[in-house]
């Protein structure tokens, strides 16, 4: 595998905040996502996205080159659950994680990172966040037509406001069995229909990444481009591309992201 480029970047002036990583060895690439808590609830001094993060991209250092990603995904479910069992997790400790495995020539997908597999795209975008931004974008409606503007809007978001209980209790279909169930790594077993393993073969091109982009391209500087025409138009992020939270005005973008992009 060659690396083309790969980039991080959090969606806050403060890098030490980022809850994206990327971790590399001659055998893995991954990129996790962690969830952004609900609470200011920390683990050990680590905001929960954060340490889950982290604690995914260690359990794959530790994998045998030859892994499946059951067994993987079981690894790292290990991981996480040891610092939650001496902490209450809340669903607070959790990411989302994509990995390229060299040895099985797979992209295994757990969660809503995305991935480009030779131009083709994989966003493995979750329902129950299309429901929740379409609900946020209209309440946000709602509320221009009775005379809010986008600046008031910015300061006060009621569409957020009024869909955090839902978010908060979203954690509920976590690796569940029903409609708007999902796969996350949060300590918690995950469901072998929640795992998405897509197969490539040497020479293909792909690139693995974060939801932080709103719309992934094949290449970084477009991506980079479409976010910051995106963050531009779009602040509130409830216009064509809607998402359950917009741009915070002391932050730089929606969201973390990371990118990374590879020949197999």
């Amino acid at each position: 595998m060659r690396i083309l480029e790969q980039f991080i970047k959090g969606k806050s002036p403060d890098e030490s905040l980022c809850e994206d990583k990327i971790f590399i060895n001659e055998n893995f690439i991954v990129v996790a996502d962690g969830v952004t808590s609900k609470d200011d609830t920390l683990f050990n001094g680590e905001a929960g996205g954060r340490a889950a993060a982290r604690l995914v991209c260690e359990a794959v250092a530790e994998f045998k080159n030859d892994v499946d990603a059951y067994t993987a995904t079981e690894i790292m479910t290990k991981k996480v659950r040891g610092l939650c069992g001496e902490n209450e997790n809340g669903g607070s400790v959790a990411a989302s994680v994509i990995i390229y495995s060299k040895y099985r020539n797979e992209i295994w997908s757990i969660g809503d990172c995305q991935c480009i597999i030779n131009g083709e795209l994989f966003d493995h975008g979750k329902e129950i966040d299309r429901i929740v931004s379409d609900m946020r974008s209209l309440v946000l409606e709602i509320a221009r037509c009775e005379g809010a503007t986008d600046e008031e809007l910015s300061q006060n978001d009621v569409g957020r406001a009024f869909i955090l209980p839902v978010i908060k209790k979203q954690r509920l279909f976590a690796n569940g069995e029903g409609r708007f169930s999902y796969g996350v790594i949060n300590g918690e077993k995950v469901h072998k229909k929640d795992i998405e393993i897509h197969s490539v073969k040497s020479g293909d091109e792909v690139v693995l990444a974060s939801d932080g982009y709103p719309e992934l391209c094949t290449t970084l500087k477009e991506s980079e481009e479409k976010l910051e025409k995106e963050l531009k138009n779009n602040p509130l992020c409830d216009g064509d591309y809607r998402s359950t939270k917009g741009l915070n005005k002391n932050n730089l973008s929606f969201d973390d992201r990371a990118y990374v992009r590879f020949i197999v």
